[in-house]
């Protein structure tokens, strides 16, 4: 656990010990998120759900009196930087992406194991014990096997297979050996991971770091079969109520309309359009912020996510959502 910790401070100066608990555990609020974003954090959003806070600030102090951490006012910082390495610079872990597909990671893999066992089985036997028996993965894989019938174990060996030639080795047979079908047994998780991943929390980051590795290269072919088959859980990774903000603005609606329709507050709204940027690659910025506000918000620092809302609203003549929007997506142009 104390690597853990130490390593989410390696590309930081300092961080708020209060938030980064709240980022671990996944607060969802939309200052939390932000927070996460601006400083390199995101994707350990909901890392750790079940941590315990008073535990968490034990560990913290006992890293401080080891000499590992300093705390000033709220804020840590590491004190022997030299001493480790990012945890998204290593190899390894450079998939992890909780914020994009923690919340449904383990449904989403168990759904891909059973079709593919499914179709491993379609034209060789009918009766055979199947890795999933609950409606949430039966019905969802009938319906597939329906509508794709004997085509089926083709389409999804090639899927597949590009998916994994995509992969890091380490990932591609990790994942390999966990796969169940025809006259083959998977293995468990915990029974695959290396001796040096033995500690919490690092078998389940070594699990998850794979099946997100899995999952973006999913996302990026929408044509294909197993990104169809796993639309509807990899949406129920995030807000469902920013979801229907984002359909209604796609649609035509001005957020007053949105309010108006959902009956919601104008910041509730704004919540929404911010965790829709933060989530999005494709969020149009342009159609929030106009050439005028863009010219202005220019001038704020590289920083400016450290200063109060209240000081750069009156210096540079723009809303909360504007600047908070500009500053999103210039972090986004810095990371392309």
């Amino acid at each position: 656990m104390d690597e853990f910790i130490l390593s989410l401070f390696m590309a930081n100066d300092k961080l708020k010990k209060t938030t980064l608990y709240q980022i671990l555990v996944g607060k969802h609020t939309t200052s939390v998120l932000s927070y996460a974003y601006f400083y390199d954090l995101l994707p350990f959003f909901s890392v750790l759900p079940t941590l315990d806070e008073a535990e968490f600030y034990r560990k913290l102090e006992e890293l401080i009196n080891q000499g590992w951490l300093k705390e000033e006012q709220q804020q840590l910082s590491l004190v022997k930087k030299e001493s480790g390495t990012s945890l998204l610079q290593i190899p390894t872990f450079q998939s992890l992406n909780f914020f994009k597909f923690g919340r449904k990671e383990e449904v989403c893999w168990r759904s891909v194991r059973f079709l593919l066992q499914a179709a491993s089985f379609l034209g060789k036997e009918t009766t055979y014990v199947p890795l999933e028996n609950a409606p949430i993965y039966t019905e969802r894989v009938r319906t597939i096997i329906h509508q794709y019938k004997g085509d089926l174990p083709s389409r999804l060996y090639q899927e597949v297979t590009e998916i994994f030639q995509n992969l890091s080795k380490e990932h591609a047979d990790l994942l390999a050996q966990t796969l169940s079908g025809y006259q083959q047994e998977g293995e468990a998780f915990f029974q695959l991971a290396p001796d040096k991943y033995g500690a919490f929390p690092w078998p389940s980051l070594y699990k998850s770091a794979a099946i997100h590795h899995f999952l973006a290269q999913v996302t990026r072919h929408s044509e294909q079969l197993l990104y169809k088959f796993l639309l509807p859980l990899l949406l129920q990774n995030y807000n469902q109520s920013m979801l229907q903000t984002r359909k209604l603005i796609q649609q035509g609606s001005s957020i007053d309309e949105v309010m108006q329709q959902r009956k919601l507050k104008r910041g509730t709204i704004q919540d929404h359009l911010i965790e829709w940027a933060l989530a999005d690659s494709e969020f149009p910025f342009t159609n929030f912020l106009s050439p005028k506000t863009q010219k202005k918000l220019k001038q704020l620092p590289m920083n400016s996510f450290t200063y109060p809302f209240k000081e750069l609203e009156e210096t540079f003549d723009a809303t909360f959502l504007e600047i908070r929007l500009y500053q999103i997506w210039r972090k986004k142009a810095t990371l392309c």
